[in-house]
């Protein structure tokens, strides 16, 4: 599997560090450059050069006229990439299925990311977080499974007969 190269990484960062103008001498060292490439492999793994620099730029595009603009989080950074939840690229939910072909994942890419859909989101109520935890149950038996790794979804006519199979159930007329 092709993988992030460290000269891509400093050239999406360099372009993200001109965008939001950080002085030379604030920019990132080298051993801090080495910390954080390394902290982006851990967090995306799977990312190739093309990815990731794309994601670099739609970043930047979409941060051109805003009053205030931060380097962003990996997850933010990533959200062109993957599927979001509340704004951050979330891995377990998978590649989002729209993007241009240069920079849509191979099987390889897709069967790097975790088996099972899992929230990023904080617990809704922080003094008893385990009172809700979304999306980590073994599957909603309200909505038909369709896997996050395999990027599958169900067409209109693959729901229309989910639909009506759940009508049938309910009313007891299925045969």
């Amino acid at each position: 599997m092709e993988s992030l190269s460290p000269s891509t990484f400093l050239s999406g960062v360099e372009m993200i560090q001109q965008q939001l103008r950080v002085k030379r001498e604030d920019r990132w060292s080298e051993v801090v450059c080495k910390l954080k490439f390394h902290s982006f492999q851990v967090e995306f793994p799977e990312v190739n050069d093309a990815q990731f620099f794309w994601a670099c730029e739609q970043w930047v595009q979409n941060s051109s006229g805003k009053d205030f603009v931060r380097f962003p989080l990996w997850t933010e950074l990533m959200s062109c990439l993957y599927a979001s939840e509340n704004g951050q690229a979330n891995r377990s939910w998978g590649f989002k299925r729209d993007l241009p072909s240069f920079v849509a994942p191979t099987q390889e890419q897709r069967a790097c990311l975790p088996e099972r859909p899992k929230s990023i989101a904080g617990a809704a109520d922080p003094s008893n977080p385990d009172a809700y935890v979304p999306f980590e149950s073994g599957g909603n038996l309200l909505l038909p499974s369709v896997t996050a790794a395999s990027g599958d979804g169900l067409s209109k006519e693959q729901w229309a007969k989910y639909l009506r199979e759940l009508a049938e159930e309910a009313s007891g007329t299925t045969d």
